[in-house]
């Protein structure tokens, strides 16, 4: 057989083969065709497969070798005999050859049993080609084959990372996060259970909120000591190591007695436990378990520890937007019931990002047009704005700044602001944001009094007098100065004298009472006897009218009086205001109710068009009457009127 020189081992076992009962006979009878074929295959680094004659006798070279495994000799043998478990696949492509049509195939799956003594699940190339003999018939087929079942895994675990880093980035939450990578990962091994385990500060416990199962498996969930898994387990896991167990009973880590019935009974038999280290600290881990014994490939262990290292990532991704949701949530929900102005701005554009409800209340104008600072700036009072500006340029330098200015609010009239701005950094210490807390420091006792006289020294005397009662005065020399700026004044009274020309008369309480302002008037004159001057007084809007000479008891206690108004006002705007904000944070479904008790439904009406039960609709009804503190229907109905709240009648027939 010289045509075998330098065919290897298989040349060398060809050479040394009992041919005498072979269909092929003996090699000194095998036809040219079938010798050159054979020669050029035993020297090829391919794994190759010569099938000759019809009952498919078998060569193949030494390339073949490594994947023979624990098979039976292939040398001699019919294919169908040596192929039994794959002969199903290869069939079809042998005959298609034979009948001189070569075939290729990529990525065929096949299992393979005999190769590594358990099932294993290839991928492979082959190449079918016809082999022509003498006669010029098919004398047999050559068969060249190329394993790719490293790459298919390869290809396979890199598009489910893929889809697991698809599906995770639209995930808000935590708990979700790691539910849908423990199914994913857990429907691609085909594993009987995947989940997350946390673990304690201390690393001696952990914690599995659920998990997923796979049919009749039962969950893992619950709180475990880490020592009742063994010492070896336990060091491993400190240590950072990913833990591969094939099977529990015959694993040294886990054949301990009690170890390994553990796992039997909770149904992991096979292991895959990959560790995730934080700062030198055991955090968590993730596993996969198998109820049966289970050969785990690299790849898969691989993947198990890329699939934990991703989805923690997502986790605490996750977990950080939750908390800020929950930040922002419980912020807006403090801004939106504070009777403080909170704002926050873009430090680049100057665009307002957020301004809470209080300051429509404050301002007077609507949130929704209190966009940039440049419409800030135009409510601040042209002798505050300057300033005010430039303390807001401050803290976009990185200042913290408190500051003081005042707004004229689109009525005409002034309010005073304590206001508080800060800079918002970035994790790169870059300014992005400012923001601010605005105070109404405005004061609404009435302790200011605006008298108005243009005789020096019954102004000063005034001063003297109402000074001496702790009042606050600003004096004016004529109405018309005292009209300019009385839309940003402060409440407060008005002492008006109008026996001089420069007083104007009555035009101030007239001027006052169309504006509505909240400056109640007191006139002083003299009436000489004249009971229709203090009536032309009151009609014109004045509160009071005092007759020259007049005691000082007198225009004190109409100031008083004045006063008491004054604060009455701002006590029912308070309480006005608190029930707004009560009403404003009433849950959907208790507005819903409160608005059908305003147009006159009874409980069982109300039922009916919420689709609700008479009962939830009583207890909605209680739980609204103690948050707005009503003892009756009817007190209820006046403080949402005093709110804002109408009434609807509605047609509530049948």
């Amino acid at each position: 057989m010289q045509f075998l020189t330098g065919g290897g081992i298989m040349g060398a076992r060809i050479q040394a083969f009992d041919w005498s009962a072979s269909p092929l006979g003996s090699p000194e009878t095998w036809p040219p065709s079938l010798r050159v074929t054979l020669s050029n295959m035993l020297r090829s680094k391919m794994p190759t497969y010569l099938l000759w004659g019809q009952q498919l006798i078998t060569f193949h070279n030494d390339a073949c070798l490594p994947l023979r495994g624990l098979r039976a000799e292939a040398l001699g043998q019919p294919l169908p005999r040596v192929w039994a478990e794959i002969w199903d696949v290869a069939a079809p492509l042998v005959t298609q050859a034979r009948r001189g049509e070569a075939a290729y195939v990529q990525d065929v799956p096949v299992w393979i049993v005999q190769r590594k003594g358990y099932p294993e699940e290839t991928w492979w190339n082959a190449s079918f080609s016809p082999v022509m003999a003498e006669t010029g018939d098919v004398g047999g087929v050559l068969i060249i084959i190329h394993e790719t079942t490293e790459r298919v895994f390869g290809e396979q675990r890199l598009r489910f990372l893929v889809d697991l880093s698809t599906r995770l980035r639209g995930i808000p939450d935590a708990r979700g996060v790691m539910d849908t990578a423990a199914e994913m990962l857990g429907r691609h091994l085909k594993a009987s259970r995947v989940g997350y385990a946390e673990f304690s500060k201390a690393g001696t416990s952990f914690t599995v909120e659920r998990d997923w199962t796979e049919g009749p498996t039962p969950t893992f969930a619950g709180q475990y000591r880490v020592s009742d898994f063994g010492p070896l387990i336990e060091s491993e896991l400190q240590a950072g190591h990913t833990i591969r167990i094939d099977d529990a009973l015959t694993d040294a880590r886990t054949e301990e007695v009690n170890t390994a019935a553990e796992s039997l009974h909770t149904g992991k038999r096979a292991s895959i436990i990959a560790p995730l280290i934080r700062d030198g600290r055991l955090v968590a881990s993730l596993f996969v378990h198998q109820a049966e014994p289970c050969h785990w490939r690299d790849d898969e262990v691989t993947l198990a520890q890329e699939v934990a290292e991703r989805t923690w990532t997502s986790v605490l991704r996750a977990r950080a937007e939750t908390n800020l949701r929950e930040s922002e949530a419980r912020f807006r929900q403090f801004a939106e019931h504070s009777t403080d102005m909170l704002w926050i701005m873009n430090a680049e554009t100057l665009q307002m990002e957020y301004v809470s409800p209080a300051f429509e209340r404050v301002w007077g104008w609507s949130p929704e047009i209190f966009r940039h600072r440049d419409q800030w700036a135009e409510t601040l009072h042209p002798d505050d704005r300057e300033r005010a500006l430039q303390a807001t340029d401050r803290v976009l330098r990185g200042d913290t700044v408190v500051e003081e200015y005042r707004i004229v609010r689109p009525d005409g009239s002034m309010r005073h602001i304590h206001a508080t701005g800060f800079p918002i950094f970035d994790e790169d210490q870059k300014i992005r944001r400012i923001a601010g807390i605005a105070k109404d420091i405005t004061q609404h006792d009435g302790s200011t009094v605006y008298v108005v006289d243009s005789n020096e020294v019954s102004q000063r005397d005034l001063c003297l007098l109402l000074q001496g009662a702790s009042y606050e005065v600003k004096t004016f020399a004529s109405a018309q100065s005292f009209l300019d700026v009385a839309p940003v004044l402060v409440p407060g009274c008005v002492v008006l004298d109008i026996r001089n020309p420069e007083a104007g008369g009555l035009t101030i309480p007239r001027e006052l009472k169309a504006r509505r302002a909240g400056l109640p008037v007191i006139v002083i004159g003299e009436a000489r006897g004249d009971v229709a001057v203090g009536v032309q007084a009151m009609k014109a809007g004045a509160v009071d009218f005092l007759d020259v000479p007049y005691r000082s008891e007198q225009l004190l206690d109409a100031l008083a009086s004045a006063q008491a108004a004054i604060r009455e006002r701002a006590e029912r705007d308070q309480a006005t205001e608190r029930v707004k904000a009560l009403i404003a944070a009433l849950p959907p479904r208790e507005r819903e109710v409160l608005d059908g008790l305003l147009a006159g439904g009874t409980n069982k009406t109300i039922a009916r068009e919420l689709g609700l039960s008479p009962r939830t609709v009583e207890a909605h009804r209680a739980r609204i009457m103690e948050r707005l503190s009503a003892q009756s229907l009817p007190e209820l109905v006046q403080i949402a009127v005093v709110a804002g709240l109408q009434p609807k009648l509605q047609d509530r027939r049948g």
